[in-house]
Protein backbone atom coordinates (compact mmCIF):
# COMPACT_ATOMS: atom_id res chain seq x y z
CA UNK A 1 0.00 0.00 0.00
CA UNK A 2 1.00 3.77 -0.46
CA UNK A 3 1.99 3.95 3.58
CA UNK A 4 4.49 0.84 2.95
CA UNK A 5 5.90 2.59 -0.26
CA UNK A 6 6.01 5.67 1.47
CA UNK A 7 8.17 4.35 4.27
CA UNK A 8 10.53 1.94 2.22
CA UNK A 9 11.15 5.45 -0.10
CA UNK A 10 11.91 7.18 2.81
CA UNK A 11 14.30 4.48 4.17
CA UNK A 12 15.71 4.50 0.62
CA UNK A 13 16.35 8.10 0.93
CA UNK A 14 17.62 8.08 4.23
CA UNK A 15 20.26 5.54 3.81
CA UNK A 16 21.92 7.50 0.38
CA UNK A 17 21.99 10.62 1.58
CA UNK A 18 23.05 10.17 4.66
CA UNK A 19 24.96 6.64 4.26
CA UNK A 20 27.89 8.34 6.15
CA UNK A 21 25.86 8.71 9.89
CA UNK A 22 24.26 4.96 8.97
CA UNK A 23 27.58 3.32 8.38
CA UNK A 24 28.83 4.92 11.84
CA UNK A 25 25.59 3.76 13.67
CA UNK A 26 26.49 0.15 12.65
CA UNK A 27 30.29 0.24 12.87
CA UNK A 28 31.12 -3.53 13.87
CA UNK A 29 34.00 -3.29 16.43
CA UNK A 30 34.84 -4.72 20.06
CA UNK A 31 36.45 -0.86 20.51
CA UNK A 32 34.92 0.82 23.35
CA UNK A 33 36.67 4.04 22.63
CA UNK A 34 35.65 3.99 18.87
CA UNK A 35 32.21 2.68 19.64
CA UNK A 36 31.97 5.99 22.19
CA UNK A 37 32.42 8.20 19.92
CA UNK A 38 31.10 6.65 17.34
CA UNK A 39 27.53 6.81 19.28
CA UNK A 40 28.06 10.51 20.23
CA UNK A 41 28.43 11.49 16.72
CA UNK A 42 25.08 9.50 15.73
CA UNK A 43 23.53 11.14 18.57
CA UNK A 44 24.04 14.61 17.80
CA UNK A 45 23.74 14.06 13.95
CA UNK A 46 27.22 13.79 12.84
CA UNK A 47 28.76 17.03 14.27
CA UNK A 48 30.34 17.66 17.95
CA UNK A 49 32.05 20.18 19.52
CA UNK A 50 35.68 18.71 19.91
CA UNK A 51 35.51 20.67 23.76
CA UNK A 52 32.60 18.16 24.44
CA UNK A 53 34.13 15.21 23.29
CA UNK A 54 37.37 15.34 24.47
CA UNK A 55 37.42 12.72 26.97
CA UNK A 56 36.42 10.19 24.25
CA UNK A 57 39.28 11.61 22.21
CA UNK A 58 41.92 11.42 24.71
CA UNK A 59 41.32 7.51 24.29
CA UNK A 60 41.56 6.78 20.67
CA UNK A 61 44.86 6.16 19.69
CA UNK A 62 46.36 6.61 15.76
CA UNK A 63 45.16 3.55 14.55
CA UNK A 64 41.65 4.06 16.15
CA UNK A 65 41.18 7.05 14.82
CA UNK A 66 42.30 6.16 11.22
CA UNK A 67 39.18 3.60 11.49
CA UNK A 68 36.85 6.75 12.69
CA UNK A 69 37.90 8.95 9.58
CA UNK A 70 37.91 5.90 7.11
CA UNK A 71 34.05 6.15 7.76
CA UNK A 72 34.16 10.12 6.75
CA UNK A 73 34.96 11.54 10.30
CA UNK A 74 37.26 14.79 10.46
CA UNK A 75 38.69 15.64 13.45
CA UNK A 76 38.74 19.47 13.29
CA UNK A 77 40.13 22.21 15.57
CA UNK A 78 37.22 22.75 16.94
CA UNK A 79 34.76 20.04 15.99
CA UNK A 80 34.90 16.48 15.40
CA UNK A 81 31.95 15.62 12.08
CA UNK A 82 31.22 13.80 9.19
CA UNK A 83 31.92 15.95 6.37
CA UNK A 84 29.53 14.29 4.01
CA UNK A 85 26.45 15.18 5.91
CA UNK A 86 27.46 18.72 4.87
CA UNK A 87 25.95 18.53 1.37
CA UNK A 88 22.82 20.12 0.57
CA UNK A 89 20.45 16.89 0.04
CA UNK A 90 22.06 15.81 3.47
CA UNK A 91 21.73 19.06 5.18
CA UNK A 92 17.95 19.31 3.91
CA UNK A 93 16.91 15.98 4.91
CA UNK A 94 18.69 15.92 8.33
CA UNK A 95 16.82 19.15 8.85
CA UNK A 96 13.39 17.85 7.95
CA UNK A 97 13.60 14.67 10.14
CA UNK A 98 15.10 16.56 12.93
CA UNK A 99 11.71 19.16 12.81
CA UNK A 100 9.37 15.89 12.90
CA UNK A 101 11.21 14.46 15.26
CA UNK A 102 10.60 17.41 17.59
CA UNK A 103 7.28 18.07 16.01
CA UNK A 104 8.56 21.93 16.30
CA UNK A 105 11.32 24.70 14.91
CA UNK A 106 8.92 24.45 11.21
CA UNK A 107 9.49 27.89 10.77
CA UNK A 108 13.44 27.55 11.26
CA UNK A 109 15.14 27.68 7.66
CA UNK A 110 18.68 26.73 6.52
CA UNK A 111 20.96 29.53 5.33
CA UNK A 112 21.59 30.09 1.66
CA UNK A 113 23.80 27.09 0.43
CA UNK A 114 26.66 28.08 -0.90
CA UNK A 115 27.18 30.72 1.96
CA UNK A 116 30.42 30.29 4.43
CA UNK A 117 30.15 33.36 6.60
CA UNK A 118 27.10 34.68 7.82
CA UNK A 119 26.45 37.97 10.12
CA UNK A 120 23.25 38.57 10.91
CA UNK A 121 21.59 40.73 13.84
CA UNK A 122 18.56 38.60 14.49
CA UNK A 123 19.09 35.40 16.83
CA UNK A 124 19.58 32.25 15.38
CA UNK A 125 18.81 28.87 17.16
CA UNK A 126 22.66 27.62 17.81
CA UNK A 127 21.41 24.16 17.74
CA UNK A 128 20.19 24.50 14.81
CA UNK A 129 22.79 26.35 12.84
CA UNK A 130 25.20 23.52 14.00
CA UNK A 131 22.75 21.17 12.49
CA UNK A 132 23.15 23.03 9.37
CA UNK A 133 26.99 23.18 9.87
CA UNK A 134 27.37 26.21 11.21
CA UNK A 135 29.77 27.26 14.33
CA UNK A 136 28.37 30.18 16.13
CA UNK A 137 30.75 33.38 17.23
CA UNK A 138 28.62 35.41 19.00
CA UNK A 139 27.01 37.27 15.92
CA UNK A 140 29.08 35.45 12.93
CA UNK A 141 27.83 32.14 11.66
CA UNK A 142 30.74 30.23 9.77
CA UNK A 143 30.57 26.84 7.95
CA UNK A 144 32.47 23.89 9.90
CA UNK A 145 34.23 22.14 7.04
CA UNK A 146 34.85 25.82 6.17
CA UNK A 147 36.38 26.91 9.34
CA UNK A 148 38.70 23.81 9.20
CA UNK A 149 40.23 24.44 5.88
CA UNK A 150 40.97 27.52 7.45
CA UNK A 151 43.10 26.43 9.75
CA UNK A 152 44.85 24.23 7.19
CA UNK A 153 45.83 27.51 5.53
CA UNK A 154 46.73 28.66 8.96
CA UNK A 155 48.66 25.63 10.46
CA UNK A 156 50.47 25.73 6.55
CA UNK A 157 51.81 28.97 8.15
CA UNK A 158 52.82 27.66 11.89
CA UNK A 159 56.58 27.83 11.49
CA UNK A 160 55.82 31.81 10.84
CA UNK A 161 55.27 33.78 14.03
CA UNK A 162 52.96 36.06 12.46
CA UNK A 163 50.66 35.32 9.85
CA UNK A 164 50.18 37.17 6.90
CA UNK A 165 46.69 37.97 5.98
CA UNK A 166 46.14 36.98 2.31
CA UNK A 167 43.09 37.56 0.68
CA UNK A 168 43.02 33.49 -0.49
CA UNK A 169 41.78 33.77 3.66
CA UNK A 170 39.03 36.26 2.47
CA UNK A 171 37.60 34.39 -0.29
CA UNK A 172 37.56 30.87 1.56
CA UNK A 173 34.87 32.05 4.20
CA UNK A 174 33.19 35.16 1.55
CA UNK A 175 33.42 38.29 4.26
CA UNK A 176 35.25 41.69 4.24
CA UNK A 177 38.47 42.08 6.22
CA UNK A 178 36.80 43.76 8.52
CA UNK A 179 34.63 41.06 9.92
CA UNK A 180 37.82 38.71 9.13
CA UNK A 181 39.64 40.32 12.10
CA UNK A 182 36.57 40.38 14.18
CA UNK A 183 36.26 36.73 13.76
CA UNK A 184 39.59 35.82 14.49
CA UNK A 185 39.74 37.79 17.78
CA UNK A 186 36.85 35.89 19.07
CA UNK A 187 39.05 33.16 18.01
CA UNK A 188 41.96 34.50 20.48
CA UNK A 189 44.05 35.45 17.21
CA UNK A 190 45.09 39.22 18.02
CA UNK A 191 45.89 41.37 14.69
CA UNK A 192 48.17 44.66 13.92
CA UNK A 193 49.88 45.86 10.81
CA UNK A 194 53.15 45.92 9.58
CA UNK A 195 54.71 47.20 6.35
CA UNK A 196 51.34 48.07 5.00
CA UNK A 197 49.85 44.59 5.46
CA UNK A 198 48.02 42.88 8.37
CA UNK A 199 48.99 40.03 10.45
CA UNK A 200 47.74 38.04 13.13
CA UNK A 201 49.17 36.09 16.09
CA UNK A 202 47.67 33.44 18.43
CA UNK A 203 47.54 34.63 21.84
CA UNK A 204 45.45 31.92 23.74
CA UNK A 205 44.13 33.27 27.27
CA UNK A 206 46.09 31.40 30.18
CA UNK A 207 42.66 31.71 32.69
CA UNK A 208 39.35 32.20 31.00
CA UNK A 209 38.86 34.18 34.38
CA UNK A 210 41.72 36.81 33.02
CA UNK A 211 41.33 39.50 30.93
CA UNK A 212 43.90 39.49 28.05
CA UNK A 213 46.28 42.57 28.83
CA UNK A 214 46.07 45.37 27.65
CA UNK A 215 49.24 45.37 25.42
CA UNK A 216 47.06 42.46 23.04
CA UNK A 217 44.06 44.87 23.54
CA UNK A 218 45.61 47.77 21.77
CA UNK A 219 47.18 45.80 19.38
CA UNK A 220 43.49 44.62 18.33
Amino acid sequence: NFSQFLQNWIKKKINFELKSLIDLKNIITTNTSIRALAYQLYENNGVIKRENAKDFIKKLAQEERKVLRNLGVKFGRYHIFLFKLFKPNAVSLRIALWKNFHQKYFDLKPPTFGLNFIKEKKEYSKDFMLLCGFEKFDNFFVRIDILERLFIKIIDLKNEKEIKLIPEMLNLLGCSKEDFLKLIKKMNYYSFEKNKETYFKYSPMKNSSKKISSKVINKE
